[in-house]
Formats: C-alpha cells, structure tokens, sequence
C-alpha cells in the first residue's frame, strides 16, 4: 500500500513537471520537406493545423512574445551561402519574421523574433485577432534574394536546392522560456496533387501544387551550441531575381557553425520591425531540472519514511 503511494505521489509530480516545462509556448507548424528548385518564389507554403488559434490575441495575447523558428538542415547540395525565413500570411496583409543565420552546412539553427520586430509592407498591419492563414517559408539567399529557377535560372537555383529540412515554429508567451522541440513525431507525406496532410493534421501548400512533405526522425544532425549575430529581417514580395522584397539593412553575420550543430540567435531589444535590428543572444534552451530532488517530492519521501518507522 505504501509503494502505491509512492508511486501515486511521483506520477503526480512527473505529471506536474511535464507541464511546467511546456507552459507558455505553443508549437504552430512541425514539417519535413524538400525545399525544391522549381517552388514558385522559393515559397513553401503550409496550412495551419486545427489546433492552431484563430484568434493569436485571445485568450492568450501570442503578439505580446515572440516566434522562435527552428530549422534542421538535412541535406545540402553544395556550401553556397543560405539564409530562411518565415512570413505569416494573414489579414489584410503578411508579416514576416527576422531571417536565419546564414549557413552552409547541415546542421540546426534557430532565431526569435518579437512580433515588434516582424516586416509588413509599408503602412500595412496584420491583424491578429484573424490568426494566420498560412505559414510561407521561403529559401533566401544573402541578398534577400528568392534563388528558385524562375527566379535566377535552374544552374544557380542548383546551388542551393533540392535541400530537406524539417522546421518548427513555436509561439512564446512573454516571460516564458523557450523550449526547444523534440524529434519529429511519425512520418508524414504530403499529397503531389493537393497538398494534403496525409496524417490529417495539417495541409502543406507548395505555390507549384507539389506540396511534398516528407518526416525522417533519424535524418537529425548532430548538436553544439553556440552564439550569433541575429540577421535583418526583408520582407515576402514579389518574383524576383535581385529579391524584391523589402530591402535588408545592418550588416550580415554568418552564423554557421563549423561542426553543423546548432546556432540560435535570440532578440530582446524590441527593435522596430523597419531596421531589423538584432542584439546578439545566448542560445536557447529552456531545459529544466538541476538534478537536485525537487522538494516537493523530499516532502513526500521523508512522510512515508516516517510513517513506516511507527509501524
């Protein structure tokens, strides 16, 4: 009766610690995709999930935080300099988040940006209360350039694509620490045709129609961590070869790391989303746990000790 107790009591706090390490964040897309060259505008469009909120301001004010974008880079054709980004297609407008470190290697990389700091067009706002209608991730080079072949031709666009990668974008309440995802969950498979989430959970919509998803849990590289300059955001546009997308300002940092692991840039100086700017971050990990015995569960263990002693 005792060790059911006991075992009672630790499901309690395992319960209980699970939570508090998830509290405050919410993961909006998880997918696995070859980036193509022959995407539209190097655009990768997905289809929010049902769990996402339609409203980002209620009950839970999402806008108040930040996005963290993690990024595993899968495979790479070649070390030709590359950069991502993500833009928030909604209404009446978009908004789009700083961009990637620059890398050139497989590897995981990941950036915040406050949504203080996202690029809309001039004069033009999103409003949240609509939520989001799709998430645009789209390939970049260090020009703020869009390199798929209808843009720069199928020679310089293969410099850069075909490239797997699996992205994660997490919502984080303000005060709240990010936490890094896990391995991708089961395998999904996008439909050729449609774009449909075979898995049910979501759709992916590529701008030629070959939204192809695919998920590969043991495809991950391997992980260091390490610290970079944040990049400035540009903004989602119109098809073109020199990046016709808002123009980029500060200077570039590469942010890749020699070994592929991981880098993570993070932005806490509420920078206007007009100049992009980025104070540089530490990497971040919100895990828990000190491996000390938390003392609620000292309380626990001591109470059953002493019972059994009166026994």
């Amino acid at each position: 009766m005792r060790t059911k107790g006991l075992a009672v009591a630790l499901g309690v706090w395992v319960a209980a610690a699970g939570w508090e390490a998830r509290a405050g964040q919410l993961v909006v897309m998880d997918e696995t995709w070859v980036h193509a060259p022959d995407l539209a505008d190097s655009h990768y469009r997905v289809t929010p999930a049902m769990e996402v909120p339609e409203d980002w301001t209620s009950p839970i004010d999402w806008t108040q935080g930040s996005v963290w974008v993690h990024l595993e880079v899968l495979s790479k054709p070649t070390a030709q300099e590359t950069k991502f980004q993500v833009c928030f297609e909604a209404n009446p407008t978009y908004a789009c988040t700083l961009q990637s470190p620059t890398y050139t290697e497989v590897g995981v990389y990941e950036w915040e940006s406050t949504f203080a700091q996202f690029w809309s067009p001039p004069g033009e706002f999103v409003d949240w209360k609509q939520g989001v209608n799709k998430f645009a991730c789209i390939l970049k080079d260090t020009m703020n350039g869009k390199p798929s072949a209808d843009n720069v031709g199928a020679e310089t666009a293969a410099l850069y694509m075909p490239t797997e990668v699996r992205m994660v974008i997490t919502l984080v309440e303000p005060g709240s620490v990010y936490e890094p995802p896990g391995p991708p969950v089961g395998e999904t498979t996008g439909d050729p045709d449609t774009g449909e989430d075979s898995t049910g959970t979501g759709t992916t919509d590529a701008a030629t129609g070959a939204g192809e998803t695919t998920e590969d849990a043991s495809s991950g590289a391997p992980a260091t961590t390490g610290a970079t300059t944040g990049e400035p955001t540009g903004g989602e546009a119109t098809t073109s070869s020199s990046g016709g997308d808002a123009p980029t300002t500060g200077s570039a940092s590469d942010g890749s790391s020699s070994g592929g692991g991981t880098t993570s840039t993070s932005s806490s100086d509420g920078a206007s989303s007009s100049d992009g700017a980025q104070d540089a971050g530490e990497v971040g990990c919100g895990c828990r746990g000190t491996g000390e015995l938390p003392g609620g569960l000292a309380v626990v263990l001591i109470g059953l000790a002493r019972r059994r002693r009166r026994r």
